[in-house]
């Protein structure tokens, strides 16, 4: 399993207490979503502590979040928001994880693209035990090159914390490069984005810095009258982890673990009513790397349901 810091993938989404308060000086916005649904992986894995397993299992997931946005002024807005996902299996219960995220963002327009600062933090239970805190930082620019063309940039600061392996705790830097082109009255996106980023361990086998691509299309259309959703994306990272030298009574050993992960994703959302949605999602990744037991492949497939008033 794959801990998604930034982008929390839930399983049914209920958005709930749609709250709006306006005056002549600013808006303010509350939602509230729940949720739930089925999920199956073709290989359990805690990518985070190297522990990849060739079992399967089914279960489901459990999510909830509330998310609020106040428009301060013309120009400057603040949101944040709190998410809790969990997954639960049916058989290796060793691999249930629990995910709270909660973030801070402000922004401020300026008078031809936008700055901004977002705070996250986020805890991880592995089978009931808390085992990873993050936190991360990150400023962002953006502008509109053409109207139909976005351009967004961040560079991040991040730090994670291991309960029980202090060896891994680490902090890092990176940057992301973005850009967003719309077609069809904004009915068709597509994206493709740069990445890069540098992390320092407690122990220094687990630094290292990597670099990576993401692309994704989506289009919105009607099937029988019913707004719909379909999206393609594809997501590229490769990491080079310093040498490590282990020493042995007999001689010394170099270790590397240098590994590149290719991940395709494909999902579909169906509004069945005006706030209430299907979802289905396939994940494939392929997942390289120098030591042999972190190699594999990952299937994981969902079906979700979601509903908003």
């Amino acid at each position: 399993m794959k801990l998604s810091l930034n982008n929390i993938t839930c399983a049914l989404a209920l958005t709930s207490s749609s709250l709006v308060w306006a005056d002549n000086q600013s808006d303010f916005i509350l939602n509230a979503e729940l949720g739930a649904g089925l999920i199956h992986n073709s290989a359990l894995s805690v990518d985070e502590l190297d522990d990849v397993s060739s079992q399967s299992d089914s279960g489901h997931e459990l999510y909830g979040s509330i998310k609020a946005k106040w428009q301060a002024t013309d120009k400057a807005k603040l949101m944040a928001s709190y998410a809790y996902n969990q997954k639960q299996y049916s058989e290796y219960s060793q691999y249930d994880l629990a995910l709270h995220q909660i973030s801070v963002d402000g922004s401020y327009q300026l008078q031809s693209s936008e700055l901004g600062m977002r705070i996250d933090a986020a805890s991880a239970d592995l089978a009931g035990d808390t085992f990873l805190t993050y936190q991360q930082v990150s400023v962002y620019h953006g502008k509109f090159l053409q109207p139909e063309t976005y351009l967004r940039s961040s560079i991040k600061h991040k730090v994670k914390s291991f309960t029980e392996l202090p060896s891994r705790d680490a902090s890092g830097v990176g940057a992301n490069v973005d850009l967003f082109h719309f077609l069809n009255g904004a009915n068709t996106m597509l994206l493709l984005g740069v990445n890069a980023e540098q992390e320092n361990a407690e122990e220094q086998q687990f630094d290292y810095w990597a670099v990576g691509f993401n692309t994704k299309v989506t289009h919105k259309f009607d099937v029988f009258g019913l707004s719909s959703k379909v999206g393609l994306g594809l997501r590229y990272q490769k990491k080079d982890y310093q040498t490590f030298n282990l020493e042995s009574q007999q001689d010394n050993e170099n270790i590397e673990r240098d590994e590149n992960r290719k991940i395709v994703e494909l999902n579909w959302q169906l509004h069945v009513l005006d706030n209430l949605s299907v979802n289905a999602q396939w994940q494939y990744g392929d997942y390289q790397s120098l030591i042999s037991s972190q190699t594999y492949e990952q299937n994981i497939t969902s079906v979700r349901l979601n509903y908003s008033f």
